[in-house]
């Protein structure tokens, strides 16, 4: 069966709190900012992240043209749809602002239901050539085998307005993915990051490099 967030676990929830340089202070000071889960009524502002940023920055995207393709288009807003419904995906806010800042895309990868989208049919070759990648990666590396578990954490893309770039957002909004996995009883959280950007973020917040792929 697919997975489905307990209703031990309080939802939402905010997950990780830290400091990092505000963008709208001259003097260059910092502000607060929180990590925490995405609801319902924000899901139009996530959905406009993603096909405004994402679909240009994420380098599989931008090489099959999905925003220039009607259907693809379409097809990658109905996956968003269904993480979304999921209950795991988390969204970063400065406080005192409801400014969307960010966003991270999870899901929960089971060993005996691999593919927690399997429900979702893709009619797109493109989309289905990026599925395609990622479940080869995913399988080559056997993370099930590898680290001796029976799921983990994972995500379907990283997102973060350019406005709060180069501030060090990404790699805080990885890093609320301990005490996610903590809440959740879960032992491993893994990623294919295919932009550098998102690369580098994960190496700052201590992921390690299982497989790479040129």
């Amino acid at each position: 069966m697919p997975w489905e967030r307990p209703a031990s676990v309080p939802y939402p929830n905010v997950w990780w709190t830290f400091e990092a340089p505000d963008p709208d202070r001259e003097d260059g000071g910092l502000a607060t900012y929180r990590v925490e889960d995405l609801t319902e009524d924000r899901f139009d502002d996530v959905m406009k992240l993603y096909t405004e940023h994402f679909l240009d920055d994420e380098p599989l995207f931008s090489t099959c043209g999905i925003r220039q393709d009607a259907e693809s288009y379409e097809e990658s807003r109905k996956f968003w749809k269904h993480a979304f419904s999921r209950r795991l995906t988390v969204v970063c806010y400065k406080e005192g602002s409801k400014e969307l800042v960010g966003a991270n895309l999870l899901g929960m990868s089971l060993a005996n239901d691999k593919v927690d989208s399997s429900n979702l049919v893709y009619k797109n070759r493109e989309i289905e050539e990026i599925v395609g990648i990622h479940n080869y990666m995913s399988e080559v590396v056997n993370l099930y085998e590898r680290y001796g578990v029976d799921m983990y954490l994972t995500a379907y893309g990283l997102s973060v307005n350019t406005r709060f770039r180069g501030l060090g957002i990404a790699t805080e909004i990885l890093k609320a993915r301990i005490p996610i996995c903590r809440a959740f009883g879960v032992k491993l959280t893994s990623t294919n990051f295919t932009a550098v950007g998102s690369q580098k973020a994960a190496a700052k917040a201590g992921f390690k490099t299982d497989f790479e792929m040129p």
